[in-house]
């Protein structure tokens, strides 16, 4: 079997009906299994971009998924595979119960009943929330929502997640939870965020989009650590925050300075 990327971007332009050029010739290859950040000051295009991967959006270029194009034909199963999870949970739940919610996307499979039911339940056993089916997401908490809203897309037994920024608007509490939900998700994952430290946390690679383009593209901790580059794209980490070596089993992981 022929190995595919999980997302293969080629040559990427976009511009908004009203002419604002949102992406600037876009490569990517996101490789099956990773964790990749994409961060950038506001306008960069990093949500432009995220819209592209399951078809919200169509713009100049190649977008493939898994070594299918994002075209119409195969805009079913590409949204099968692709999790895609907005910045404000409220855009992800509107149906009358939390068990409804993450129904809806294997009912619209056309999964029996009782794989439906199995389906909600292992998603909502995955994200902490079991026990809810028959709460409506509007009793839940902010951080429940967005887990939630997480397992609105797991219930479809995505290939890849896509986040936008998952970490806003979470007191601490939330935010660890949420981080360890997202690293005990063995699946390809995207993250757009202006949360340094939570890409720390969650990716072993960053990318910086700034004006519709990729500018830098490495290891969490090389560009993480490279103030100058930050500073160049609006980028900030808090105070006292400097990455670290991190110990991977058991082992220092020794980065390439040169």
């Amino acid at each position: 079997m022929h190995h595919r990327p999980a997302v293969e971007i080629k040559g990427l332009h976009y511009a908004y009906p009203d002419g604002t050029v949102a992406l600037r010739g876009v490569d990517l290859l996101v490789e099956e299994g990773e964790a990749v950040g994409i961060v950038g000051p506001n306008g960069a295009g990093k949500s432009t971009l995220l819209l592209h991967l399951n078809g919200i959006l169509a713009g100049r270029g190649e977008v493939r998924i898994f070594g299918l194009p994002v075209e119409k034909a195969n805009l079913r199963e590409i949204r099968r595979r692709v999790g895609l999870v907005f910045q404000d949970p409220d855009d992800q739940l509107f149906s009358p119960t939390v068990f409804d919610d993450v129904a809806f996307g294997p009912l619209n499979m056309g999964l029996s009943r009782e794989e439906v039911a199995e389906a909600v339940s292992c998603a909502l056993e995955l994200v902490g929330l079991e026990g809810l089916e028959k709460r409506s997401a509007y009793h839940l908490s902010y951080g429940q929502k967005k887990r939630a809203a997480i397992a609105t897309v797991l219930s479809m037994n995505p290939d890849l997640l896509v986040l936008d920024e998952p970490s806003s608007n979470l007191d601490p509490r939330a935010r660890r939870e949420f981080s360890e939900l997202l690293q005990r998700t063995r699946i390809t994952k995207i993250l757009v965020t202006h949360d340094l430290p939570f890409v720390f946390e969650n990716c072993e690679r960053v990318v910086v989009m700034d004006g519709g383009r990729i500018v830098a593209d490495g290891d969490v901790f090389s560009i993480l650590s490279n103030e100058e580059l930050l500073k160049k794209h609006g980028l900030e980490l808090p105070y006292g925050f400097y990455p670290m070596h991190r110990e991977m089993d058991g082992h220092r992981v020794e980065e390439d300075r040169g």
